[in-house]
């Protein structure tokens, strides 16, 4: 594989959402052929090409709004995704007192049921920090930090309130950072 890809699981929810939208139809017309045939059959592989997806989400986002796509996106984690990771962190969430540092230092592994061709790590900057850093295999377009942000607001509703202080894309694009602080969890009532 050269290159990163996506569920078709992922793939049929963020089209599902721009469903919701009203404006799939506005967005399949700007497409290429490859982008709006995947629109139309999400499921027609397991494992979609990153290329195509991101070209869905550069003009998703020029037409409902970088804020709109932020939120569809992480709509979509929260309702494909949430039932089946959220059971598996159960145990360690409770542990930790719902730090957002759980999920966000085993992300890498659960990532995988949408998303394979990239490698993510989490550096905690003290016990309410962190620098969540995503490597690609080659440059991506902009508005895939916004997916981030997204992905940011789902472990944040499911562990400890926190916030997005800034997000990075490397000159050579290829690298996004996303620094994250939280409040401190509270301690379990006994």
């Amino acid at each position: 594989m050269n290159d990163y890809e996506f569920s078709q699981a992922y793939v049929e929810s963020i089209v599902r959402g721009l469903r919701r939208t009203g404006h799939l139809d506005a967005i399949v017309a700007k497409l290429s052929p490859q982008a709006a045939l995947l629109v139309k059959d999400p499921y027609s592989d397991t494992w979609q090409p990153a290329k195509v997806f991101e070209e869905l989400g550069e003009v998703a986002g020029s037409i409902i709004g970088e804020a709109s796509f932020e939120e569809l996106t992480y709509g979509a984690l929260k309702e494909r995704f949430g039932p089946i990771v959220l059971p598996m962190l159960k145990s360690s969430l409770a542990a930790s007192n719902r730090s957002p540092a759980t999920i966000l230092k085993k992300l890498n592994e659960l990532v995988k049921v949408a998303m394979r061709g990239i490698e993510i790590v989490f550096q905690p900057e003290g016990t309410t920090a962190g620098i969540l850093q995503v490597a690609y295999p080659r440059p991506v377009a902009p508005h895939v930090v916004k997916s981030w942000v997204g992905v940011m607001k789902f472990v944040f509703d499911s562990t400890t309130p926190g916030e997005v202080k800034r997000t990075y894309q490397s000159p050579e694009g290829g690298v996004v950072q996303v620094l994250v602080e939280w409040k401190a969890p509270e301690a379990p009532k006994a």
